[in-house]
Formats: structure tokens, sequence, C-alpha cells
């Protein structure tokens, strides 16, 4: 900050729903600070496409009174803060955080002066996707989630039998992202002894026994439909041309793949669901 003046913190996105700064403090070189009457901190996300202040830092003097008991300050994120540092990143997350403060320093007697500042901090790309999680957040594009799903252990089921899938999407592998959604899928085929795997409907009849037939034909619509797509997608080339003698594969994009894996985690929550009560899933 101006006039030799610093501010230090640490902070931690592990142990709540909100980023917590602790450790905080104030200090000059000179020794002339007296007393810090107003601060004022925000973030700012280093994107290129997304230069805004993202969430919300509380922040409270009393923080620099020993007695007071306050140590914290936290910084707040809604879904909205989310999505939108979803849609530009790509790895770990950098911030400036900018400090504005009012304080009392002692120069030919007292005076209050305003001083200013900046911290460069970065947060890992695993401590934030664990963080979002918190939100139900299941993608890098994310998705809220009521509660009672969240708390489902289906969809904790299928959240686990993707984690592959997601982890490829988050390094741009997005082939091998649909590839692994169609494995997961597939593999559920095997409790019921399917021949011709998830693309027929046949495959499925043992998970759809009690269901009426108007049911049963739409969601049988639904798992060879999506299944379909991953093979046509993720796992086949392009078949209609070539390029420089090679079959290229069929274009998809970042955007594209991750409505997919989500989708695919809702056809997992509900086979999951749907499965013979005792069947396990051998996910490959």
């Amino acid at each position: 900050m101006n006039n030799n003046t610093f501010l230090k913190f640490e902070f931690d996105l592990r142990v709540s729903d909100n980023i917590q700064f602790f450790d905080i403090v104030m200090s000059d070189q000179t020794h002339r600070l007296q007393n810090i009457l107003d601060i004022q901190v925000s973030a700012k996300s280093n994107s290129t496409f997304l230069k805004k202040a993202v969430g919300e830092i509380q922040p409270n003097i009393k923080v620099f009174n020993q007695s007071s008991g306050y140590r914290e300050w936290e910084w707040i994120f809604d879904p909205n803060d989310i999505s939108a540092l979803e849609g530009v990143r790509s790895g770990d997350l950098h911030f400036s955080i900018e400090v504005k403060a009012l304080v009392e320093v002692r120069e030919n007697g007292n005076k209050i002066i305003p001083i200013t500042g900046s911290q460069q901090i970065k947060i890992s790309e695993s401590d934030w996707i664990r963080f979002i999680r918190n939100f139900g957040y299941s993608t890098k594009y994310g998705m809220t989630l009521p509660t009672s799903l969240l708390n489902d252990t289906s969809w904790t089921q299928a959240y686990e039998h993707l984690e592959l899938a997601r982890e490829h999407m988050q390094r741009g592998f997005t082939y091998d992202a649909l590839r692994q959604c169609l494995s997961v899928i597939e593999s559920y085929t095997d409790i019921g002894n399917g021949r011709g795997g998830p693309y027929m409907a046949k495959s499925w009849e043992m998970f759809l026994e009690d269901v009426s037939d108007q049911k049963k034909s739409g969601i049988i619509g639904l798992l060879t439909g999506v299944s379909t797509y991953l093979n046509k997608i993720g796992h086949h080339r392009n078949s209609a041309h070539r390029e420089n003698g090679n079959l290229p594969p069929v274009a998809v994009d970042q955007n594209e793949a991750e409505l997919l894996l989500s989708i695919s985690q809702l056809v997992v929550t509900y086979l999951e669901k749907l499965k013979p009560n005792g069947g396990n899933a051998n996910v490959r």
C-alpha cells in the first residue's frame, strides 16, 4: 500500500461455504500508524474477459483490535459469481485484492489520510473445484441443484462414477470426457445382460419391468438417445469425408461437451434409481 503501509493476511476456502481471510495485520515501517478508521476491500478477477469485482469481501476494522474477538473477514460468493468465473476459467484463478483505507498517522501531530493498495492471490484449480461443490456445481460451467437432490445417494453415486470424465473435461480433453460418459452409462447394461450396448431398447428391459409401456418408451428413448450421441460424437470419427486421407473427429466444442457431461450426470443419477435392487454397476 502507499505511505509505507502493509496489509497482510492468509485465506482459506476449505472450511465453509465462504472464503475466509484470517491472520489480518496492518502495519507500517515508520511506526506512524495510530488508528484505522475505515477500510474497504474488494476482489477483482485478473481474467481479460472478466475485469470486475467478484463476490463480496466483508472487512471489519475490529480485527485490528486485539481485544475485540474478531479475527476473520469473509469473502462471500453467490451462484452468479461462480457462473461468471466458470465462464472464463481455464485453470487456476487469479485475483487482485484491492484495499482502500482511512487511517490516522503521526505526522506533525496526528492527521487522517487515505491509503490504497492491492495484492495478487491465486486459487488453484483443484481447491476451487472443491469449493464450488458446496454450491452444487458438478462441472466447469456449473449446475445449481436443490438440496434434496444434492443429498440424494443416487446423485452422489453418479457424481463419483463420472469423476474421470470431469477430470478429462477440466483438462480440455472433450472427446475423452464424452467417451468416459458413454463407458459409465454402458456399464449399467451389464446389470441386465444387455446385448447391443446402451443403444438398444432390449438392453434396458430389466430396469423397466414395472414401468408402464408409455413411460418405458420415453425412458428408453432418453437412455438410447444420449448413448447414441455420446457414441457418434465422442467415440466415432466423421465417416462422411477425409482430411489428408484420415477420418477427422466429429466437431464438438467445449461448451457443448460440458452440456453433455451435465446431461450424463442426470442420466446416470436416473440409472442409479432405476437399477434393480442389489445391482452394482461395474463402472469402467
